[in-house]
């Protein structure tokens, strides 16, 4: 067997060590923010891991290291046909990247998380410790995932986790690496919180069976968004169905409301205007509404979505394989 670890080594880091009060308040929201304060990993304890579970299993290893944005793509893409195992250590975004390059494929992907969030290693049980993730190789679960797909005018992107219109998306538009690699997970939060007060709300229409209007779309594989909270209580990796969450405009407040349930990891459903299944859908607006899938900018409106059945192969923690 022979496998490929795809690494990239700026995952995950933050340029400055977290305040005293933040830190202090995120212990006192308990367990589900334990993980941002576990002690930081290098991309060296990766490497050591990944090799140590290889050479046990007498799996060939190569190593390499992503160089500059949608370099994951092209690096999975050439290693499909050639590898059992495409290893992929990084946040969500560099997952993407490994998606886009082995959806469709016979490759098997196997995640170790690295990164600033990892919400699809979550949905996959994936712990966030290097040892106890790379024992997965080998006695993980592979299972056969769907995946969204997007076309907007300019270019197509497969997605694992959800597709957005709305603030969320104008935010990570807006991010700098720098800023992101300063405040880690916190970075979206902090400027989505900056934004909505001056936010300019449009109205986003979608046409799927029916006809709906909100100011925030959401189009999800999985049920976590944004961390462990449950926007679409509903969706499973494996139905072929896209689970499509409209969210009516509130005021400012509200939506602050929604992102400290981000963080906490709660399923609330008071901003939700409409909820249904569906395998496909278009979404547009009168004005040009900024488009993010799996925490990445796509592009603008209008663009095409639809699920693609069993597009992945993937590794899963056994429990979380269904």
């Amino acid at each position: 067997m022979k496998a490929i670890l795809v690494i990239n080594p700026s995952s995950g880091k933050m340029g400055r060590k977290m305040p005293p009060v933040l830190k202090w308040t995120l212990k006192k929201l308990g367990r589900r923010l334990a993980g941002l304060s576990r002690p930081k990993i290098s991309e060296d304890d990766i490497i050591a891991e990944v090799k140590k579970k290889c050479d046990k299993e007498n799996i060939k290893l190569d190593i390499e290291f992503t160089k500059y944005p949608k370099h994951a793509t092209k690096l999975a893409k050439a290693a499909a046909d050639k590898y059992d195992l495409i290893i992929a250590a990084g946040g969500d975004g560099t997952i993407n990247e490994v998606i886009n390059g082995l959806a469709e494929s016979k490759a098997t992907l196997v995640i170790i998380p690295f990164g600033s969030t990892n919400v699809l290693a979550c949905e996959l049980g994936i712990p966030n410790n290097p040892k106890e993730a790379a024992e997965l190789i080998t006695k993980g679960k592979k299972i056969e995932m769907d995946l969204g797909h997007a076309i907007t005018g300019k270019e197509s992107r497969y997605f694992s986790m959800m597709l957005e219109v709305g603030p969320f998306a104008q935010v990570i538009k807006k991010t700098t690496p720098e800023f992101k690699r300063k405040w880690g997970r916190f970075a979206y939060p902090f400027g989505l919180i900056k934004l909505l007060f001056r936010y300019k709300w449009h109205e986003i229409y979608v046409n799927h069976e029916f006809d709906s209007t909100g100011y925030f779309v959401i189009m999800a594989n999985i049920k976590y968004y944004a961390g462990e909270y449950e926007i679409a209580d509903k969706a499973n990796k494996r139905d072929g169905l896209l689970d499509l969450v409209i969210i009516d405009r509130k005021n400012p407040w509200d939506i602050i409301a929604l992102i400290f349930s981000f963080a906490v990891g709660k399923e609330n459903r008071f901003l939700r205007k409409e909820y249904y299944q569906t395998k496909e859908a278009d979404i547009y607006s009168h004005h040009k509404m900024q488009i993010q899938v799996d925490g990445e900018v796509l592009g603008i409106t209008p663009v095409k979505v639809k699920i693609i059945p069993k597009a992945l192969n993937v590794i899963a923690a056994s429990q979380n394989g269904i």
